[in-house]
């Protein structure tokens, strides 16, 4: 015998295939049952409450249990007790939600339409709430969240250190000109040590880990300097700022690979936690990567030049955000391509692994995509011969071909 589960926001029916109801559940002087169970769909759990009313049915000699709700239905054939179906378009459901106020007012509840829909309104916002909120607790969300902000602190540091550069440069040109490169260290430098009287052996040595060639360098040109004097307090309290953002990159960037690393263990073996949460962060979510096609992930990143390509026919992106992985960007020009397309693969597979919380395969994709990379450094030994170096071959050919009869 075949009974129909019929879900709303007010109650829960067991309906017979004539449309009789054999059991239901009444949430109406009770709505927060009724947000309780669907919260109970949304994580994948059987309420106790629900298990009574499956009992009762079965009991009462039904063994199918068909079902409208597709995550009910999952979730009750995961239970493992009961045969269940999902056709949502039978005319058993269609006819009793038409009539659904008679079918309320059967098992007591008597509700006109108005109230019917106000009812479900306040549930319904209940139940929004509820996902909001647990969408926005999601780890791969706060990914998202942490990567974009690393983003605009690194452009935050560039653009307040090349102000740094232009102010400190009036007071020792020599030191901003290409003697220091590194913003943070150079941040550091004007902090600590601040004016050219200061730049001796010992607060170099005590401060900084320079070789004694640098160090050297320092000391013969900070008293020959021809930069003028300046208040160096008001540009140290502006260095420290930039010290103090450099010092809060790194503390996020180690929690982002704590959490990356939790969120995604199988694509962090692959291709480390950077790349892995700037994929996550360019997909949308975990989710979204997961689903997507290898083909997809290869390109991501490089949108404004396949669409560059498709409208003016220019080159074809080989890849997008994968490139900052060190194995592709270390590998010949000739060989990226391949590699890129290959390891796009693998991390579409490992973030399924990693999204339906799949075995740890990290590892073993790992040993599989460095195989491959050496088939076709082997495969692969010299740059292809491009298209045009071809015609021209072909040309040359030709024409000493009929220059050839043409002698003869």
């Amino acid at each position: 015998m075949k009974c129909y589960i019929i879900d709303t926001l007010i109650a829960l029916f067991g309906i017979d295939e004539t449309g009789t109801i054999v059991n239901f559940r009444n949430f109406n002087e009770k709505p927060q049952k009724a947000v309780e169970f669907f919260k109970s769909i949304e994580e994948g759990k059987l309420t106790d409450e629900y298990k009574l009313f499956l009992q009762e049915i079965h009991n009462s000699g039904f063994r199918e249990f068909i079902f409208d709700n597709k995550k009910l239905e999952v979730i009750t054939a995961e239970h493992g007790i009961y045969q269940t179906k999902f056709l949502p378009k039978s005319l058993e459901f269609k006819n009793f939600r038409l009539n659904l106020s008679e079918q309320f007012r059967s098992i007591g509840i008597s509700l006109n339409e108005n109230q019917i829909l106000q009812k479900y309104k306040s549930i319904q916002e209940e139940l929004t709430r509820y996902k909001i909120k647990k969408v926005g607790a999601r780890d791969d969300v706060i990914v998202i969240q942490i990567i974009e902000s690393l983003d605009i602190i690194k452009k935050s540091i560039s653009l307040l250190s090349s102000r740094m550069r232009e102010w400190y440069g009036l007071h020792f040109p020599e030191l901003t000109d290409k003697l220091v490169e590194d913003n943070v260290v150079l941040a550091k430098i004007i902090s600590r040590i601040g004016t050219r009287d200061n730049y001796t052996l010992e607060n170099l040595s005590e401060n900084f880990q320079f070789n004694e060639a640098r160090i050297q360098r320092l000391l013969k040109l900070a008293p020959n300097s021809m930069g003028s004097d300046i208040d160096i307090k008001i540009l140290q309290g502006y260095t420290n700022q930039i010290v103090n953002l450099d010092n809060y990159r790194i503390e996020l960037e180690s929690y982002l690979d704590r959490l990356t690393e939790k969120v995604a263990p199988n694509m962090c073996a692959i291709v480390g936690s950077l790349v892995t949460a700037k994929l996550i962060a360019k997909a949308g979510s975990l989710e979204k990567l997961a689903f997507m096609p290898a083909s997809r992930i290869q390109l991501l990143g490089a949108e404004k030049a396949l669409y560059r390509f498709l409208k003016t026919g220019e080159k074809r992106p080989k890849h997008g955000l994968i490139f900052q992985w060190n194995q592709i960007r270390s590998a010949k020009p000739y060989h990226r391509g391949k590699i890129a397309r290959m390891v796009s693969g693998k991390i579409g597979l490992a973030s399924k692994l990693d999204y339906f919380d799949g075995d740890y395969m990290g590892d073993n994709l790992l040993q599989e995509i460095e195989g491959k990379i050496k088939e076709i450094e082997k495969k692969y030994p010299k740059p292809p011969v491009k298209k045009e170096v071809i015609k021209k071959r072909r040309k040359h050919k030709h024409k000493h071909r009929k220059n050839f009869k043409g002698e003869k």
